[in-house]
């Protein structure tokens, strides 16, 4: 008797109307999280948004229908929702003390992705680092170094760095600089280190470049004079450009050597 009273107390029509509207609110929710992420998922593919960018956006959109679904099943339920957003600003307030370099990474992240001042597969440099982007996540980026090593940055430095993009769509156009002291005259220095060497390079590797390699002269003081080699290397070989770019500045050393002795 007292079991049936029980349950009678629980089934009143007033509490299953609670159920009900709580089963059909549920229900609303869950379609309206599917309508999102095919929005989503439409815009990505318009825009060309990378995945972890997209799954970024659903997560954001995810965590907001399901903050907004507590709080209308507390007022269903006539549960005061003060609660609720006490506790959720404390436990914001502790996250934020307790992680604020982590949350500054993942809004850097998002930044970074969302602005796409490089891509994966991009050769870059950020800062003193230079190197092919191998992988972006909210919270770092990674670069593949020409010392064949990985180096993983953390996006709150990134966006306080100068970045230099190489890549010029599926092409690295690289430019490094060299010096030259006054030793040798420019006429001979030209013609008889910087061309030989950048003809012969072309010769020898032009079958895995996308394009000849040129030189010019950036600028000169009292010491010595400075000139920009550039190469192109197609972004799909990234080991090939790091091989071979050493030894083109090796053939201009020797020559320079060469000439400076016979001065």
């Amino acid at each position: 008797m007292a079991e049936e009273d029980l349950f009678g107390g629980i089934l009143t029509f007033e509490n299953i109307i609670l159920i009900i509207s709580t089963a059909i609110l549920v229900a609303v929710l869950i379609i309206v999280d599917g309508l999102v992420r095919r929005t989503i998922n439409r815009y990505s593919r318009r825009v060309g948004l990378e995945v972890h960018v997209e799954n970024i956006f659903k997560f954001i959109s995810r965590l907001i229908i399901a903050a907004v679904g507590i709080i209308v099943i507390l007022r269903i339920f006539n549960i005061g929702v003060e609660w609720f957003v006490g506790l959720s600003a404390l436990t914001g307030a502790a996250i934020g003390f307790a992680s604020t370099q982590t949350l500054g990474n993942f809004l850097a992240g998002i930044y970074v992705m969302i602005s796409r001042p490089f891509m994966v597969n991009d050769y870059v440099k950020i800062g003193n680092n230079e190197g092919q982007v191998t992988e972006i996540t909210v919270n770092y980026t990674e670069l593949f170094t020409p010392t064949y090593s990985k180096v993983k940055i953390p996006n709150r430095k990134i966006l306080d760095s100068i970045i230099t993009n190489f890549s010029k769509g599926d092409v690295f156009d690289y430019i490094f600089e060299v010096s030259f002291d006054h030793s040798v005259e420019n006429k001979v220095l030209v013609e008889e280190c910087i061309v030989p060497a950048l003809e012969e390079f072309n010769e020898k590797h032009g079958d895995v470049m996308s394009g000849k390699p040129e030189f010019s002269m950036v600028s000169m003081d009292r010491l010595a004079k400075f000139y920009a080699i550039r190469v192109f290397f197609p972004e799909r070989d990234i080991n090939v450009f790091y091989d071979l770019t050493p030894k083109l500045l090796e053939d201009i050393a020797q020559r320079w050597d060469q000439k400076k002795k016979a001065a």
